[in-house]
């Protein structure tokens, strides 16, 4: 039965059009604008806390954003900036206290100039990424490359430091694109309580604006520098995964947009080989990939339903079998490439870069009342999961890589639980200028996984994964996503940064009442002490490394010991 419910979730994830419920504001208010909340898209931060706001602001334009800056500073009032969509897992969004002041750029969404002669395009930074794609792509130019998920902001996906894949150029993060940057941040008396600030390729900085966590204050506007319009070519390539440590540290040079797709419990690699073409190459491709697309809601029930049981009856053939369907689906359906824009039918696929870097349909959004949703979407039952992103250097990859076939060796069914997710995506990234970035050439790991509306019950093959974590922050050094990942991949982490120090002076310089700051970006910059949460089965959520046997949860026959190949990893694992 289970498999049949899995192959159902995939045929409908396979309809090309399907309404769709929108996603709601993740502000939400008893009164108007007044006593809020703010949560992210998945509806629950890694420590399950509620975050609460006195109000929330919508300027719609600089001057007014300026105006709610200068009163909020007038008054010493916390401030968080918030997006429309709120895709960031940790809690970058939450003011201290409850009387904290949220600043929203929903309405701060307009495309300011376009100059096709210098390619350059200038946005508000409530502008989502789908709109800079779409905009930029009517006067024949492109934002080189960019995450896959176009639900996120501009001034969202510049202050996580996201990405696409490539090492390529100038990289695949988007902020080592920016020319310019407008910010208006807290000022004295003498200049009315707030400023706006013109950063531009001459200004250090811009090194600290580009990556800034939302520290510095709010970003008004931002300059891209684009290029001419292009097409490009996607082939996929499976391959059993026995070289992918050595296969993987070339594979980004050869191909300007490589990506790998891991599925280890299967053996498999999957290598996309994606290059530029001339334009006139025949072909009108476009990519909608399957798991982004709406699903309705009763199917989202039944797969989670599915995977409950399947956690509770400790049941890893299920999963395994189940992830081979979904695997199986989504590679024959390549992954929601079509050549014309309506069917698959065969590599490679061709077509504008605007058409193929990026997309979410689930976001093509009428009211339907939930009948359908993004799979995430937290007012149904639907997906609920753990995201873990680290990147590792280039150098030492392949060697994280075999740690992790290490341990599939020893238990070749441990994660299958990963391939319900579409497996292990591997991006390159390249080092970064910014004080916040990469700071070497790297692969990204993104890895999703099941997680309990339980907070105190173990997962299935849970101490696997928790040394894969440990393994790649502690033993290989790893750099978290900062806009994903669980609270122990932040802690110490500011010392992984050289230019640290730079930043945390351009921060004071800034803002330094700290009205932008908060205790979580304290944490994590190295302002206050950690952000791991020690309390019984801490660990199982990834607030704490495990070091007791009391972080485990004990009642649930869960102890805290030593990893199976790296030594200095503590995981929980069953006490039997």
């Amino acid at each position: 039965m289970f498999r049949e419910l899995l192959l159902w979730e995939c045929l409908f994830l396979l309809v090309v059009s399907v309404s769709c419920t929108p996603p709601a504001d993740p502000v939400q208010c008893s009164t108007k604008d007044s006593n809020c909340t703010v949560t992210n898209s998945y509806g629950m931060f890694p420590d399950r806390a509620i975050c609460r706001a006195g109000n929330v602001a919508y300027p719609k334009t600089e001057q007014e954003l300026v105006s709610v800056v200068s009163a909020a500073t007038e008054t010493k009032r916390k401030m968080k900036v918030v997006t429309q969509f709120s895709h960031s897992i940790p809690k970058l969004v939450c003011p201290d206290g409850q009387d904290g002041l949220l600043i929203s750029t929903k309405y701060l969404n307009r495309v300011v100039k376009t100059d096709k002669a210098a390619m350059t395009m200038t946005v508000e930074s409530g502008v989502t990424l789908r709109q800079l794609i779409n905009e930029a792509a009517k006067v024949g130019l492109a934002l080189p490359y960019a995450p896959y998920w176009w639900g996120l902001t501009i001034g969202g996906l510049l202050g996580t430091g996201a990405h696409g894949s490539s090492l390529w150029g100038k990289g695949s993060s988007v902020h080592d694109h920016v020319v310019e940057m407008r910010i208006v941040s807290p000022a004295g008396a003498d200049e009315g309580k707030a400023k706006v600030t013109v950063l531009n390729e001459t200004d250090k900085d811009l090194d600290a604006a580009k990556v800034s966590l939302g520290v510095l204050g709010v970003i008004s506007q931002v300059t891209f520098k684009l290029e001419p319009m292009f097409k490009r070519s996607i082939t996929y390539v499976t391959k059993d995964d026995k070289d992918l440590g050595d296969e993987a540290v070339t594979f980004g040079k050869l191909h300007e947009f490589a990506d790998i797709l891991w599925y280890p419990s299967q053996r498999k690699a999957v290598y996309r080989l994606d290059d530029r073409v001339s334009t006139n190459t025949s072909g009108n491709g476009l990519y909608d990939f399957t798991p982004f697309r709406s699903t309705p809601s009763l199917v989202l029930a039944l797969t989670r339903s599915t995977e409950e049981t399947q956690e509770s009856l400790r049941d890893a053939n299920g999963k395994c079998l189940n992830a081979k369907v979904i695997v199986s689906t989504l590679q024959t359906a390549a992954y929601g490439l079509t050549n014309n824009g309506l069917i698959f039918t065969g590599y490679p696929v061709i077509g504008f870069h605007n058409r193929l870097q990026s997309s979410g349909t689930c976001l093509d959004s009428p009211e339907d009342s939930l009948i359908t949703a993004c799979a995430w979407d937290s007012r149904i039952k639907g997906e609920f999961f753990h995201q873990t992103t680290f990147s590792i250097s280039l150098s030492v990859v392949k060697s994280f890589i075999g740690d992790v076939q290490k341990l599939v060796a020893v238990e070749p069914r441990s994660l299958c639980g990963l391939e319900l997710y579409n497996g292990i995506l591997m991006r390159y990234v390249k080092a970064s200028t910014a004080y916040l970035g990469k700071q070497e050439d790297a692969i990204d790991f993104d890895i999703s996984y099941y997680r309990s509306k339980d907070p105190a019950a173990p997962r299935l093959y849970q101490d696997i994964l928790e040394e894969i974590e440990q393994m790649a922050l502690f033993k290989y050094g790893a750099l978290p996503h900062w806009g994903k990942n669980r609270n122990v991949a932040f802690d110490g982490v500011i010392q992984k940064y050289k230019n640290n120090k730079e930043f945390l002076k351009v921060k004071n310089k800034y803002d330094p009442l700290g009205l932008f700051s908060s205790e979580w970006t304290d944490q994590i910059l190295g302002l206050r002490n950690g952000v791991t949460v020690l309390k019984e089965g801490c660990a199982l959520e990834g607030l704490c490394v495990c070091s007791e046997d009391v972080h485990c949860a004990p009642a649930k026959g869960y102890l805290c010991r030593p990893g199976k190949t790296f030594r200095h990893a503590r995981v929980c694992t069953r006490a039997n």
